[in-house]
Protein backbone atom coordinates (compact mmCIF):
# COMPACT_ATOMS: atom_id res chain seq x y z
CA UNK A 1 0.00 0.00 0.00
CA UNK A 2 1.66 3.47 -0.84
CA UNK A 3 2.01 6.05 1.38
CA UNK A 4 -0.33 8.76 1.80
CA UNK A 5 1.78 11.97 0.54
CA UNK A 6 3.17 14.96 2.87
CA UNK A 7 0.87 17.95 2.72
CA UNK A 8 2.62 21.26 2.85
CA UNK A 9 0.63 24.38 2.56
CA UNK A 10 2.75 27.40 0.98
CA UNK A 11 3.24 30.42 -0.74
CA UNK A 12 5.19 31.22 -3.37
CA UNK A 13 7.52 33.63 -1.40
CA UNK A 14 7.76 30.97 1.33
CA UNK A 15 8.38 27.77 -0.34
CA UNK A 16 11.36 26.42 1.69
CA UNK A 17 9.86 23.74 2.77
CA UNK A 18 8.44 23.10 -0.62
CA UNK A 19 12.31 23.35 -2.33
CA UNK A 20 13.41 21.14 0.42
CA UNK A 21 11.33 18.46 -0.38
CA UNK A 22 12.38 19.18 -4.21
CA UNK A 23 16.12 18.49 -3.31
CA UNK A 24 15.54 15.46 -0.74
CA UNK A 25 13.63 13.69 -3.51
CA UNK A 26 16.32 14.74 -6.58
CA UNK A 27 19.07 13.06 -3.86
CA UNK A 28 16.97 10.26 -3.78
CA UNK A 29 15.96 10.02 -7.31
CA UNK A 30 12.22 8.89 -6.49
CA UNK A 31 9.29 10.74 -6.13
CA UNK A 32 7.32 13.36 -7.24
CA UNK A 33 5.40 16.78 -5.82
CA UNK A 34 1.68 17.75 -7.59
CA UNK A 35 0.88 21.50 -6.71
CA UNK A 36 -2.22 23.20 -6.75
CA UNK A 37 -3.54 26.62 -6.45
CA UNK A 38 -6.20 28.13 -3.93
CA UNK A 39 -9.34 28.61 -5.41
CA UNK A 40 -11.98 30.95 -3.42
CA UNK A 41 -14.93 28.47 -3.59
CA UNK A 42 -17.27 30.79 -4.72
CA UNK A 43 -14.98 30.57 -7.74
CA UNK A 44 -14.42 26.92 -7.65
CA UNK A 45 -15.32 25.51 -10.57
CA UNK A 46 -18.13 22.47 -10.77
CA UNK A 47 -16.84 19.34 -11.03
CA UNK A 48 -16.74 17.90 -14.80
CA UNK A 49 -18.95 14.72 -15.86
CA UNK A 50 -17.35 11.23 -16.53
CA UNK A 51 -18.66 11.89 -20.03
CA UNK A 52 -17.08 15.41 -19.90
CA UNK A 53 -13.76 14.20 -18.93
CA UNK A 54 -13.42 11.50 -21.25
CA UNK A 55 -14.75 13.43 -24.46
CA UNK A 56 -13.07 16.87 -23.35
CA UNK A 57 -9.93 18.53 -25.38
CA UNK A 58 -8.59 19.92 -22.44
CA UNK A 59 -7.09 19.69 -19.03
CA UNK A 60 -9.02 21.23 -15.81
CA UNK A 61 -9.70 24.67 -15.75
CA UNK A 62 -7.86 24.97 -12.21
CA UNK A 63 -4.13 23.86 -13.57
CA UNK A 64 -2.90 20.90 -11.84
CA UNK A 65 1.29 21.31 -11.69
CA UNK A 66 3.88 18.76 -11.07
CA UNK A 67 7.40 18.20 -10.45
CA UNK A 68 9.12 14.75 -11.04
CA UNK A 69 12.69 13.70 -9.49
CA UNK A 70 15.00 12.39 -11.61
CA UNK A 71 15.16 9.24 -12.58
CA UNK A 72 17.56 6.63 -12.11
CA UNK A 73 20.23 5.84 -14.63
CA UNK A 74 18.60 9.25 -17.29
CA UNK A 75 21.40 11.10 -18.65
CA UNK A 76 21.84 13.64 -18.18
CA UNK A 77 19.72 13.40 -15.11
CA UNK A 78 17.07 15.98 -14.79
CA UNK A 79 13.90 17.24 -13.06
CA UNK A 80 10.49 17.03 -15.04
CA UNK A 81 7.58 19.16 -14.73
CA UNK A 82 3.77 19.45 -15.86
CA UNK A 83 1.10 21.41 -15.97
CA UNK A 84 -2.16 20.10 -16.88
CA UNK A 85 -4.45 23.17 -17.92
CA UNK A 86 -7.04 24.36 -20.04
CA UNK A 87 -6.20 26.94 -22.56
CA UNK A 88 -6.13 24.56 -25.47
CA UNK A 89 -2.82 24.25 -27.72
CA UNK A 90 0.18 26.07 -27.57
CA UNK A 91 0.97 26.66 -24.27
CA UNK A 92 4.45 27.68 -24.27
CA UNK A 93 3.99 30.11 -27.00
CA UNK A 94 1.26 31.26 -25.11
CA UNK A 95 3.45 31.84 -21.94
CA UNK A 96 6.52 33.64 -24.03
CA UNK A 97 3.70 36.14 -25.14
CA UNK A 98 2.73 36.74 -21.49
CA UNK A 99 6.29 37.45 -20.10
CA UNK A 100 6.86 33.36 -18.46
CA UNK A 101 9.03 32.22 -21.24
CA UNK A 102 10.57 28.44 -20.63
CA UNK A 103 14.13 29.07 -19.89
CA UNK A 104 16.07 28.37 -22.93
CA UNK A 105 18.49 25.73 -21.34
CA UNK A 106 15.02 23.69 -20.63
CA UNK A 107 13.35 21.89 -23.31
CA UNK A 108 9.83 21.39 -23.81
CA UNK A 109 8.73 17.92 -24.37
CA UNK A 110 5.21 18.11 -24.96
CA UNK A 111 3.04 20.73 -25.56
CA UNK A 112 -0.86 19.07 -25.86
CA UNK A 113 -4.37 20.54 -25.25
CA UNK A 114 -5.14 16.95 -23.27
CA UNK A 115 -1.27 15.68 -21.88
CA UNK A 116 -0.45 19.70 -20.68
CA UNK A 117 2.61 21.00 -21.09
CA UNK A 118 5.54 19.07 -19.92
CA UNK A 119 9.64 20.36 -19.59
CA UNK A 120 12.81 18.73 -19.14
CA UNK A 121 14.72 21.09 -16.52
CA UNK A 122 18.11 21.68 -17.28
CA UNK A 123 20.36 19.14 -14.82
CA UNK A 124 22.23 22.82 -13.35
CA UNK A 125 18.75 24.95 -12.83
CA UNK A 126 18.26 25.19 -8.84
CA UNK A 127 15.00 23.70 -7.38
CA UNK A 128 13.73 26.78 -6.78
CA UNK A 129 13.67 28.27 -10.16
CA UNK A 130 12.35 25.11 -11.13
CA UNK A 131 9.29 25.69 -8.46
CA UNK A 132 9.51 29.82 -9.30
CA UNK A 133 9.00 28.91 -12.58
CA UNK A 134 6.38 26.06 -12.12
CA UNK A 135 4.19 28.24 -9.94
CA UNK A 136 4.18 31.05 -11.91
CA UNK A 137 3.63 29.27 -15.32
CA UNK A 138 0.33 27.40 -13.60
CA UNK A 139 -1.00 30.84 -12.10
CA UNK A 140 -0.86 31.88 -15.52
CA UNK A 141 -2.14 28.78 -16.99
CA UNK A 142 -5.55 29.20 -14.93
CA UNK A 143 -9.03 30.10 -15.91
CA UNK A 144 -10.16 31.07 -12.74
CA UNK A 145 -9.15 33.38 -10.15
CA UNK A 146 -6.33 32.46 -8.01
CA UNK A 147 -5.79 32.86 -4.13
CA UNK A 148 -1.83 33.25 -4.16
CA UNK A 149 -1.89 30.15 -1.92
CA UNK A 150 -0.68 26.27 -2.95
CA UNK A 151 -0.51 23.17 -1.83
CA UNK A 152 2.05 20.45 -2.73
CA UNK A 153 0.87 16.90 -2.34
CA UNK A 154 4.99 15.32 -1.85
CA UNK A 155 5.02 11.47 -2.93
CA UNK A 156 8.25 9.28 -2.08
CA UNK A 157 10.32 8.88 0.15
CA UNK A 158 11.63 12.19 2.12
Amino acid sequence: MREAPDLVEFRPEDAGEVVAAMTRLSDTQSGWITLQPGVRPDDTPPPRSVFGALFSGSGPPVPVCTWVAPEPGQKPPHAELGILHQTGPKAARRLEEIGVAVPDEWVVLSDHPRRGLVIAVHPDSPPEAALDWLLRAGAALSRVPLTGAWQAAVHGRT
